[in-house]
């Protein structure tokens, strides 16, 4: 009876990682830290163990053969039972996510174009440290956007900023924050106006959006504003 637990304790708690593997990243749980590992680990690994053993327990108890037969049999319908569970939960919270949106089967990026103000300097040698932008959707979906530093333009006193980010979930809100850290003000937010599920004539350049508030809400005067034009593309 002991072993049947045991062993289904191990079963649920192996079925657990391996769900929780992809389930964190699916719910974009962040890995700062190791805190995604150690949610698996210490928090729903423990939890299938504690599941399985119970399972394992119960269908023992209820399924008293005798022999080899009657462990065998016992086993068989408590590892059932526990891959039947896994699959539910995992089938209902994979149901329940909110997935990337795709284009002709191919995740997509969001490419963009940032266009700053003469009004605002930019620091002599940009970098991750001194210009860098986010995309934020929801507090699973804010992730840092990759800005292509060499091919920075100037053109008529504006400089432009190519960069991209991956589109990680399906919503209307979506906002660019650009920050200029040589610019104490230029922490600035675009609303985003770009369709939930991104179609084919989304891969056409947007029309540029000006930004019209800081991070701390607080307006930004015309001169200073920042706008962004984008459009979106699958991923390879």
């Amino acid at each position: 009876m002991i072993a049947i637990a045991f062993l289904t304790a191990i079963a649920g708690g192996i079925l657990s990682v391996v769900a929780s593997l992809y389930l964190t990243e699916l719910y974009h749980v962040s890995n700062f830290e190791g805190g995604r590992g150690m949610l698996i680990f210490f928090a729903l690994a423990p939890l299938g163990l504690i599941v399985g053993f119970i399972v394992g327990l119960v269908v023992a108890l209820r399924n008293r053969g005798t022999g080899f037969g009657g462990f065998a049999k016992a086993q068989g319908i408590a590892l059932g039972i526990a891959i039947g569970l896994a699959a539910v939960v995992s089938g209902i919270l994979y149901l329940a996510a909110d997935h990337p949106p795709k284009l002709d089967g191919k995740p997509l990026a969001l490419e963009f174009e940032v266009k700053i103000p003469p009004a605002l300097k930019l620091p002599v040698q940009p970098s991750v440290q001194t210009l860098y932008a986010s995309l934020y959707a929801n507090y699973r979906d804010n992730g840092y956007a990759l800005l292509d530093y060499d091919k920075i333009a100037s053109r008529d006193g504006y400089f432009f900023v190519p960069g991209k980010a991956s589109l990680l979930s399906q919503t209307f809100n979506r906002d660019l924050l650009v920050s200029i850290e040589s610019e104490g003000g230029a922490r600035q937010f675009i609303k985003l106006k770009l369709r939930a599920k991104p179609r084919k004539e989304d891969e056409a350049w947007s029309d540029w959006i000006t930004a019209t508030e800081r991070a701390d809400l607080s307006p930004v005067p015309e001169p200073e504003r920042i706008a962004v034009r984008y459009r979106v593309h699958p991923e390879d």
